[in-house]
């Protein structure tokens, strides 16, 4: 049964004098499985709720709400029930790769539709019986975000390690014929599931449209903690340019035929290959930038929106400032920092962070640590006023590393300011010259058990799940 876990303040169940380790057993007259079946049933203005209290009493309440309120509590697992596990062995799992001594949380995989559905994780669909199909068609839990990696049943085995993952398309047409939508994404190993056999997956999707919206294509992630795992290696610059224009070749002829683009490379692609992004038309309404697909033309997109608002004098002279980025963002940060170049007293030095925890590979910025920052910049920083970090290194809900350092452990290091700013184009503008208090809140995201707790999607890390 749901046993809430924390109460919030001035929320329905405080009012209702919940309590943490009350157990909800009913909700007009149903039990509650999951969080599914708690979010349909909370949808209605008026409920009777039965709740198990922590001395065993049962109270029913009857409450009157409205439509989009929630109860205000958290539970002590995010699906209500447990999290479905992944059962997969897949040849290039991110979550195999973590050091052993990180937090238990960073190294949970999940493999649950219903993250899928609430919160935008991408599942394998390996773990998914037919009734369960069935289920999702039947409270139409659309869109679904599932990674298919190959359309290949022999391959997609292999790859997964799983002898059910051959059923991929089955499914996919099961869903589709029952209205769901779905995005799906190739997390590409080198030799594995690129080249023709890309073509296919490609080729076997697309008929899937409008049912499938989109297919992103990411490059695998490696770490350096890869004890025992099957050898694979990053792509190079001229695979990654291969990569660019085999599948620019089917967006010229989907755009031609559907009038979409449908399939999509990862942003990292083009920073190996050292290619410009495509212009916006391309990413068919930015369907997965969670996904590490067309953040860079969004960043760049709203800094050309947000530039004509941006003072060009400082609130206080001379202002200096550093910029934490990661490797592959820094010729995208340094190239917009220009545009700040003629204002009186402001000086900028960006500090690309290369990642000595994960491994040299790891170029993205939402998996930096508080420890190599903190370590390369530590003798760089004389000078300074303030040292600029996008909110994407943060935990959800905390400011914390992935390395479980926090925002103050690095200022009291560094002894420096550290401002948090959104990973925006407005957010480094504005936050470069001082001008925080024109920024929208900090990004805070509903905790989910995400794999390495990364926002959605900052990035590239869809490539490092299921």
């Amino acid at each position: 049964m749901p046993k809430i876990q924390r109460i919030h303040p001035g929320s329905l169940a405080e009012e209702l004098e919940l309590e943490p380790g009350d157990e909800l057993l009913k909700i007009n007259g149903q039990p509650i499985r999951d969080i599914v079946d708690l979010q349909f049933a909370l949808a209605a203005e008026e409920i009777e709720m039965e709740v198990k209290k922590r001395d065993g009493q049962v109270w029913v309440l009857e409450v009157e709400k409205a439509y989009d309120e929630g109860l205000g509590v958290d539970w002590e697992h995010p699906t209500v029930d447990r999290v479905r596990l992944c059962h997969n062995k897949c040849v290039f799992c991110f979550v195999d790769q973590i050091p052993s001594n990180m937090r238990q949380t960073l190294s949970v995989r999940d493999d649950d539709y219903r993250l899928s559905f609430l919160h935008g994780n991408f599942v394998t669909l390996t773990n998914v019986k037919d009734e369960e199909l069935e289920r999702i068609i039947r409270l139409k839990m659309s869109p679904l975000n599932i990674s298919v990696h190959t359309t290949n049943p022999e391959l997609r085995v292999r790859m997964l390690a799983n002898r059910r993952s051959g059923e991929i398309l089955r499914q996919i047409d099961m869903l589709a014929k029952g209205g769901i939508e779905m995005n799906t994404q190739v997390v590409l190993c080198p030799g594995w599931n690129d080249g023709e056999e890309l073509d296919r997956t490609i080729r076997d999707l697309a008929p899937f449209y409008p049912a499938v919206r989109t297919l992103s294509v990411v490059p695998v992630g490696l770490t350096k903690h890869r004890r025992g795992l099957h050898k694979l290696r990053p792509y190079t610059q001229e695979e990654s340019r291969q990569i660019i224009e085999q599948v620019t070749r089917w967006q010229e002829h989907f755009q031609k035929e559907i009038g979409v683009s449908f399939v999509h490379v990862a942003d990292e692609f083009y920073v190996i290959a050292d290619v410009q992004v495509p212009p916006s038309h391309f990413y068919d309404a930015f369907a997965q930038t969670e996904n590490g697909v067309g953040v860079i033309r969004t960043f760049l997109d709203e800094l050309e929106e947000v530039w004509p608002r941006v003072p060009r004098h400082l609130q206080r002279e001379p202002r200096r400032v550093g910029v934490i980025t990661g490797v592959s963002a820094q010729k995208v940060i340094r190239e917009s920092l220009e545009r700040l170049s003629g204002v009186p007293g402001l000086e900028t030095q960006v500090f690309p962070i290369i990642n000595d925890f994960y491994g040299h590979h790891v170029t993205v910025t939402g998996l930096i640590t508080g420890s190599d920052i903190v370590n390369q910049v530590k003798d760089r920083v004389a000078g300074l006023d303030t040292l600029l970090l996008p909110d994407i290194m943060l935990k959800d809900d905390a400011d914390v590393f992935l390395d479980d350092y926090t925002v103050e452990r690095v200022e009291q290091e560094l002894g420096l300011p550290v401002t948090v700013v959104p990973a925006t184009g407005s957010g480094l503008l504005f936050g470069a010259m001082g001008y925080t208090q024109s920024l929208p809140p900090r990004r805070r995201y509903e905790a989910t058990l995400r794999v390495l707790e990364t926002p959605g999607r900052d990035e590239p890390l869809a490539a490092a799940g299921n």
